[in-house]
């Protein structure tokens, strides 16, 4: 049986989502994608959605508290680039980390916006690894006790702590404690 087939005959209705963009190439090829899922239904007026999905180059601070403002339950922002404040941007409009378009394919963005991400969650940006080596870091660990914590090399520490820092676009390992904590997140 299709899954189209599938979620008529379950009677899950698709989730409604809204997307914006002022790049019209890129809100084009988003609801292309969308509406090949039988889960997402795309809508054209806000008030319809269960998620408004925000396509931004860069995420400034006018544009998180303009999306804060909407009025939408879910936001999901996904930008094209994220830089060293973008996570204390969204943090402080009070909206889930942006994740960088280069991350993001059809299956991920579809479980994305099925699970939605409330407004106010911290969202479950990083995994349980990832958490744990930033409360190591937060207390003050070397790499080496983060290592011999974790079971595992100062290598793969450092490697961690080196992905962790690219994803988010953060400077240093003291940028990265601080914005988990500005985030809510530990």
């Amino acid at each position: 049986m299709s899954s189209a087939l599938a979620t008529v005959d379950s009677g899950i209705e698709p989730v409604r989502v809204a997307v914006e963009s002022r790049d019209l190439i890129s809100s084009a090829g988003v609801t292309h994608l969308l509406k090949n899922s039988p889960r997402v239904r795309v809508v054209q007026d806000r008030s319809d959605a269960h998620v408004l999905l925000a396509l931004v180059n860069e995420l400034c601070a006018q544009q998180a508290a303009r999306l804060r403002a909407c009025g939408s339950p879910k936001i999901v922002v996904i930008a094209a680039r994220i830089h060293d404040l973008t996570p204390s941007i969204a943090a402080q409009a009070g909206l889930a980390v942006p994740l960088r378009r280069a991350d993001v394919n059809a299956e991920r963005l579809i479980k994305l916006l099925v699970g939605g991400h409330a407004v106010q969650d911290r969202s479950p940006v990083l995994n349980d690894r990832d958490l744990q080596l930033l409360k190591l870091l937060a207390d003050g660990a070397t790499i080496a006790e983060v290592a011999a914590r974790l079971f595992c090399s100062e290598r793969t520490v450092k490697y961690a702590l080196h992905q962790l820092l690219e994803r988010f676009g953060l400077r240093n390992r003291v940028h990265a404690v601080a914005w988990a904590l500005r985030s809510g997140l530990l």
